[in-house]
C-alpha cells in the first residue's frame, strides 16, 4: 500500500531581509530535519515559512516497509522557480505598464493627437505644430518625470534599507526640507532666480551632511540619531519657510507655493541635461548596493561579523541617496510620497531581496511619477503634480499599512 502523509507542522517569521545564501542555509537545515518549506512575502519586510512534512510512506498490512522524503525534491526544484517566476512577473508588469502610459502621455494633452502624428512627429515628419508639441513640450517633460520618479524610488528604497525603517524617505533625513528652504528664500525675497536649482541641491547636500554629523557617534552612524536629526531639521526648516512666506509678497507667495508641492510644468531640455547625468550615474551605483543592503538588515552584529563596516556603509549609501534627492528636487521641486510608497509596492511585487528591490524602485518610481503627471494634464485646470503623487499615495501608503499590520495567514 502507497500513501502521501503530509502534515503542517507550524508558522514562523524570518528575519526582515534574507539574502539567498541565507535562505539556502535555511531550507537546507529544515530539509534535513525532514520538513518542507513553503515561503511567501507580503512586501511588509516580513517572511514566514509554512512548514510541511511530506513523504511517500509504504506500508502492508499496517507494517512500515520504507518511506521516501519528498522534501529535496520540492525545495530544489519548484521554490526557486517560483521565486524567479513571481520577480519576472513584477518586471514585466512594471515595464509594459510604464511603455504604455509613456505613450498615452505623448498623445494626450491639451491638444490630442492620434498614433500616426505622435509617429511622425517623433520622426521629424507632418504637422510642424505636432513636432514642436512632442519635442518640445511633452517629450522633455516625459523624460524628466521618469528621470525624478527613478530617483525618487530607488532614494526611498535606498533608504527604507539602510535605516531598516519602512517610514523613511527623503523627507525624514531633512534632505527636502534643505533644498526647499534654499529655494523658497530665493524666492520669496527675488534674488538670484536663475541660480534656485543649483541653490536647492546645495541645500540639500549641506542639510544631509548636517544630519550625519549629528548622527555619528563615536563607534559609527547611529540610525536613531538620524531619524531624529532629520525630523529635527525638518521641522526647523518648516519653521523659516512659513515665516518666510508670510512676509513675501503675494506674487511671490503663488511661485514659492508650486516649488513646495512640486511641478513638472516648464520643465524642458536645459533642466534634464543639467540634472539627468548625474541621476544616472547615482542611479547605477545605487543598484550595486542591494547586496551590501541585504547584509546590513541581519544586523549590525552579524554585518560587522561578514567584515562589513557598517558606519561606513551607511555612509556611503546615505550620500547617493543624498545625491538624488537633491538632484531631482533640483529640478521639479517637493515632490512627497514616490519615495515613500514606491519600495513598499516593489516588495509586495518581488520580494525583499534589495539586489531587485532597488532597480525595481527605479522602474516603478518612473511609472508612478509620469502615470501622475498624465494625471495633472487630464483636466481643463493642469495641476501641480506633488498634489497628483500625494492624493494617490496617501490611500495607497494606508491600505499597505493595513496588509502590513494585518498579513494573509
Amino acid at each position: 500500500m502507497l500513501r502521501l502523509a503530509i502534515a503542517r507542522i507550524h508558522r514562523y517569521y524570518l528575519p526582515p531581509v534574507l539574502s539567498n545564501k541565507t535562505a539556502d542555509i535555511t531550507c537546507t537545515s529544515q530539509i534535513r530535519k525532514g520538513n518542507f518549506l513553503r515561503s511567501s512575502n507580503f512586501g511588509n519586510h516580513q517572511s514566514y515559512l509554512t512548514i510541511y512534512f511530506i513523504k511517500l510512506i509504504f506500508s502492508k498490512k499496517g507494517r512500515l516497509l520504507g518511506e521516501i522524503d519528498l522534501n529535496l525534491f520540492f525545495a530544489t526544484w519548484f521554490l526557486p522557480i517560483f521565486s524567479d517566476l513571481r520577480k519576472l512577473q513584477a518586471i514585466v508588469l512594471l515595464i509594459i505598464g510604464l511603455l504604455l502610459t509613456i505613450v498615452i502621455a505623448l498623445a494626450h494633452g491639451a491638444v490630442p493627437l492620434s498614433a500616426i502624428q505622435v509617429w511622425q512627429a517623433l520622426l521629424h515628419q507632418g504637422n510642424p505644430t505636432h513636432q514642436t508639441i512632442i519635442w518640445d513640450l511633452r517629450l522633455p517633460r516625459i523624460l524628466a518625470a521618469l528621470v525624478v520618479g527613478a530617483a525618487l524610488g530607488m532614494s526611498g528604497a535606498l533608504l527604507q534599507g539602510m535605516l531598516r525603517n519602512g517610514l523613511a524617505d527623503p523627507f525624514v533625513l531633512g534632505i527636502s526640507a534643505g533644498a526647499g528652504l534654499v529655494a523658497i528664500a530665493f524666492l520669496t525675497l527675488g534674488i538670484l532666480q536663475a541660480w534656485i536649482p543649483l541653490a536647492a541641491w546645495v541645500g540639500a547636500v549641506i542639510t544631509a551632511a548636517l544630519v550625519y554629523l549629528l548622527g555619528y557617534t563615536g563607534s559609527g552612524i547611529s540610525t536613531e540619531r538620524l531619524i531624529l536629526g532629520g525630523v529635527a531639521f525638518s521641522s526647523l526648516f518648516g519653521a523659516v519657510q512659513a515665516t518666510l512666506l508670510l512676509m513675501a509678497e503675494d506674487g511671490r507667495v503663488q511661485a514659492a507655493l508650486n516649488w513646495l508641492i512640486g511641478s513638472l510644468n516648464g520643465r524642458g531640455w536645459t533642466e534634464l541635461n543639467a540634472v539627468a547625468p548625474y541621476i544616472a550615474i547615482a542611479l547605477l551605483i545605487g543598484c550595486s548596493f542591494g547586496r551590501l543592503i541585504n547584509v546590513l538588515n541581519l544586523g549590525d552584529e552579524l554585518a560587522v561579523g561578514l567584515g562589513i563596516s557598517t558606519g561606513r556603509s551607511r555612509l556611503l549609501i546615505g550620500a547617493i541617496a543624498t545625491l538624488l534627492t537633491a538632484s531631482a528636487v533640483s529640478m521639479t521641486g517637493l515632490i512627497g510620497f514616490v519615495g515613500l510608497v514606491v519600495p513598499h509596492g516593489v516588495r509586495l511585487l518581488a520580494g525583499t531581496d534589495y539586489r531587485w528591490v532597488l532597480p525595481l524602485s527605479a522602474i516603478a518610481g518612473a511609472w508612478v511619477l509620469t502615470f501622475a503627471d498624465l494625471l495633472a494634464r487630464l483636466g481643463t485646470v493642469e495641476l501641480p503634480v506633488g498634489a497628483v503623487t500625494a492624493l494617490l499615495g496617501s490611500p495607497l501608503f494606508i491600505w499597505l499599512l493595513y496588509r502590513r499590520s494585518h498579513p494573509s495567514p
